[in-house]
C-alpha cells in the first residue's frame, strides 16, 4: 500500500475529501476521491446441443435414473454456473440445437435465441432448460452458422464469445442425409465464427471415448481459437476441446472458461471526466488489500483509442482473469495531489 503519484506534488492530507469541482475551486479542499469501475462482462452465447442421445447417460445407455442423463447433468451444471457470483461476471446467453426434431435451427433461418445475453439471464436459462427436451439430430454446421448471424446483431462494446456444448458428432449436412457427417462443415463453421470476430469454446459431453468426435472436436477447438491451455494442439494425453464426463466437470470447465473470458477492458461511464492525475487500483484477492496498477501498456493499464475505457495489459490482465484483481476502483484528485489507495493515507513522505 502506501502513497501513488499521479500528478506529483505534496501527499494528501490524512482522511482525504472528495473534491467539488474538477479544478478544485478557490477556497474549497482538492484531496482524493474514488469510483467504482467495473470490467465490461462478455456476451457469451452457449449453443446447448438438445439431439436425442443427450437423454442417454454418459455412457449412451439408456438413462434409467433420476438424474442420470447427460442432459440432465449438462442442465444442472449450466444454471449453477450462470447463477453464481462468478456467472454475474458475464452476460450469458442460450441457444438450443437443433430447433426441432430433426436438423432446424432457427424458424425460416432466422437468428433466434432462446435467451438473449443478459447479465440477469439465470431465471430465463433456468426455464428453457427446464422447457426443453432432447429430441433432435445435431446440426452443428448451421446452429454455428446462426449463432454468428446472431452475435452480429448485438451492438454493445462487450467482448463477444461463442460457448459450443455438444455430445457427438456433427451431421445435418446441408442439403444432405440427417444422418450423415458433417465435421468438415462444422469445423469451417467454426472457422469463421473467429473469422467474425467470435471466438468459440468447445465443450464435448461424454465424448473421449469416440476416436472420430475427439478428432473433430479437437479440430474445432483449435479452429474456435479458445483451446484448453492446458493441452496446447499436439499434446497427448489430454483433448484440447473440454472433455466433460458429469456435472462437477462440466462446472469445472465452465468456470475455467468464465476466468478466461473475463474481460479486460474496464467501463470509465462511472468515472469523472477533466482529470490527470489518477490512480487505477484493485483489490488484491491474497492480501485483502488495495493495490495500485501502475499505468503500463505492456504490464500495467492503458486508455483506448476513445479513452472511455481503461485496458488491463499483460500479467494485470492475467490478475483480473484469475481473479487475483478484484474490486477495481478509479481514484482521483487534483494536479499536484499524491494519490494513496490505502486508508487512512499517510500525512509525510
Amino acid at each position: 500500500g502506501g502513497k501513488v503519484s499521479g500528478g506529483g506534488g505534496q501527499a494528501a492530507a490524512s482522511g482525504d475529501v472528495v473534491l467539488t469541482g474538477a479544478g478544485g475551486a478557490a477556497g474549497m479542499s482538492c484531496g482524493q476521491a474514488t469510483v467504482p469501475i467495473m470490467p465490461l462482462p462478455p456476451d457469451v452465447l452457449i449453443v446447448q446441443d438438445r439431439s436425442l442421445s443427450m437423454a442417454q447417460d454418459s455412457n449412451g445407455k439408456a438413462c434409467t435414473a433420476t438424474g442420470c442423463s447427460k442432459w440432465s447433468q449438462v442442465s444442472t451444471a449450466i444454471e449453477t454456473v450462470v447463477s453464481s457470483a462468478t456467472g454475474a461476471n458475464v452476460n450469458w446467453g442460450l441457444v438450443f440445437f437443433g430447433a426441432d426434431s430433426a436438423c432446424g435451427v432457427a424458424p425460416n433461418g432466422t437468428a433466434i435465441v432462446d435467451v438473449a445475453p443478459a447479465a440477469t439471464s439465470a431465471p430465463a436459462i433456468q426455464a428453457a432448460f427446464m422447457n426443453t427436451q432432447p429430441q433432435s439430430y445435431t446440426p452443428t454446421e448451421a446452429a454455428m452458422n446462426s449463432a454468428v448471424t446472431y452475435m452480429q446483431t448485438l451492438t454493445d462494446q462487450n467482448p463477444k464469445f461463442i460457448l459450443l456444448a455438444t455430445d457427438g458428432l456433427p451431421n445435418c449436412p446441408p442439403g444432405g442425409n440427417t444422418t450423415a457427417d458433417d465435421s468438415t462443415g462444422a469445423e469451417t463453421a467454426v472457422t469463421n465464427a473467429v473469422a467474425a470476430g467470435f471466438k468459440t469454446f468447445v465443450v464435448g459431453i461424454a465424448t473421449a471415448s469416440d476416436q472420430m468426435a475427439t478428432t473433430t472436436l479437437n479440430t474445432m477447438a483449435i479452429n474456435g481459437a479458445e483451446p484448453q491451455p492446458s493441452c496446447p494442439p499436439g499434446t497427448a494425453g489430454c483433448t484440447q476441446y473440454y472433455s466433460v464426463t458429469d456435472t462437477a466437470s462440466l462446472e469445472t470447465a465452465l468456470n475455467n472458461i468464465i476466468g478466461l473470458v473475463a474481460s479486460c477492458t474496464i467501463s470509465l461511464k462511472d468515472a469523472p471526466k477533466g482529470f490527470n492525475n489518477i490512480v487505477i487500483s484493485a483489490t488484491d484477492a491474497t492480501t485483502g488489500k488495495p493495490v495500485a496498477i501502475p499505468q503500463d501498456p505492456v504490464n500495467g493499464w492503458s486508455y483506448d483509442a476513445t479513452m472511455a475505457n481503461v485496458i488491463l495489459n499483460g500479467t494485470s490482465c492475467a490478475n483480473l482473469q484469475n481473479l487475483t484483481y478484484t474490486a477495481f476502483n478509479f481514484n482521483y484528485a487534483c494536479a499536484g495531489v499524491v494519490i494513496c489507495i490505502d486508508q487512512p493515507c499517510p500525512t509525510t513522505n
